[in-house]
């Protein structure tokens, strides 16, 4: 598995931040043992403002929202409940 998901999000001086996380879980079966082996990392963080939302990746260059809202699931919905109309 291994899947783009909107962690919960957290509001600092009027401005929402949605970190976006990448996790990763991989398991397999040897002769004699399994194994599992999971791992969750940071990929972009979509910020709410009053401008509408805009993303920056984990180095700080912009991402397209566009872009975020193809490949995480749940994100659009997430951002139709924190934007003002």
């Amino acid at each position: 598995m291994n899947v783009l998901r909107a962690a919960a999000p957290i509001t600092v001086a009027g401005i929402t931040l949605i970190p976006i996380e990448r996790v990763r879980i991989d398991s397999g079966v040897l002769p004699r043992a399994w194994w599992l082996s999971a791992a969750k990392e940071a990929v972009a963080v979509v910020l709410c403002g009053p401008e509408g939302p805009r993303a920056v990746d984990v180095e700080g260059r912009g991402r397209p929202v566009d872009e975020l809202l193809a490949e995480v699931p749940g994100l659009e919905s997430l951002l139709a409940r924190l934007t003002p109309p």
